[in-house]
């Protein structure tokens, strides 16, 4: 029979210890999504914005119609 042993000293788990890592925990994780995320996010904008205003900027050809047009 397998018996399972136990560490020699238990301690009781603090509840306000466990939510504090897990806080803790999470946070960290959030911010280093942010980081992550936030490029990211800047590049697209600015990717975003340079086609706009070089589109804008850019001149339409006129376009003057045909002499078979005009009948």
């Amino acid at each position: 029979m397998l018996s399972v042993t136990r560490a020699p000293v238990e301690r009781p788990e603090s509840p306000t210890l466990v939510v504090l890592v897990t806080a803790l925990q999470l946070g960290l994780v959030v911010v280093v999504w942010l980081l992550a995320l936030i490029p990211a996010a800047i590049a697209a904008l600015t990717v975003l914005v340079f086609k706009t205003v070089r589109g804008a900027l850019r001149r339409t050809p006129t376009v003057l119609p045909s002499s078979e047009d005009r009948r």
